[in-house]
């Protein structure tokens, strides 16, 4: 078993405790769960996405490798993690709202980065896949995720339903749950840029 699979095994199994021990809520009951999974690994990816932003401002600064690398296997792992994130926000809306609001500023913010990032993802790596260029496209794309966050109004998705919870539990269990989704994610980076040598040129 490779170090890779050993992570993401011991990833899930630490969550599943984690979650085994976040009580229902009072009007979401069990589904709170679900929300919190979303949330989180929504959470994640957009700070995941910051961080391969300014690792690639570092590089196309200092020319430092290290941070052209990590920028690149970052930004792809942001966009897994977005995508997953933006999927569970489907299923979450269904069950806390009871239907599809697609109208959703947040919801069409979410739809709408994710695909971009795909985007962003086919182009850099179809056109060579330079370590420059994912830096650049990493860049503009955190720069773009936080400008849209700062523009975007809400309607009926809550600003923080987990931080405001009277549950200590929903308060807290989440936050150990993003700690360790961050750390897995730079282990999991850590093994891959081993993996992958220096297959990328400048």
């Amino acid at each position: 078993m490779n170090r890779g699979l050993k992570i993401i095994i011991l990833f899930l199994v630490v969550s599943a405790v984690i979650f085994a021990f976040i009580p229902p809520e009072e009007q979401l009951g069990g589904w709170i769960r679900l929300i919190i999974l979303h949330g989180i690994l929504s959470l994640t990816g957009l700070y995941t996405i910051y961080a391969a932003g300014i690792l690639g401002a570092i590089y196309l600064v200092t020319k430092k490798r290290s941070a052209g690398l990590w920028s690149r296997e970052i930004g792809y792992n942001a966009i897994l993690l977005w995508f997953i994130g933006t999927a569970l926000s489907l299923v979450s809306m269904r069950v806390a709202w009871g239907g599809m609001l697609w109208n959703e500023p947040y919801s069409v913010a979410a739809l709408t980065m994710a695909l971009l990032g795909a985007g962003k993802e086919y182009l850099v790596r179809s056109s060579g896949g330079k370590l420059r260029s994912f830096a650049f496209a990493n860049m503009v794309f955190a720069a773009a995720m936080l400008a849209i966050r700062q523009t975007v109004v809400t309607v009926m998705h809550p600003v923080n339903p987990i931080g405001s919870s009277d549950s200590p539990a929903i308060r807290l269990l989440p936050l150990l749950f993003l700690i360790i989704t961050l750390a897995t994610v730079t282990e999991l980076t850590r093994w891959r840029l081993k993996q992958s040598g220096n297959r990328y040129s400048n």
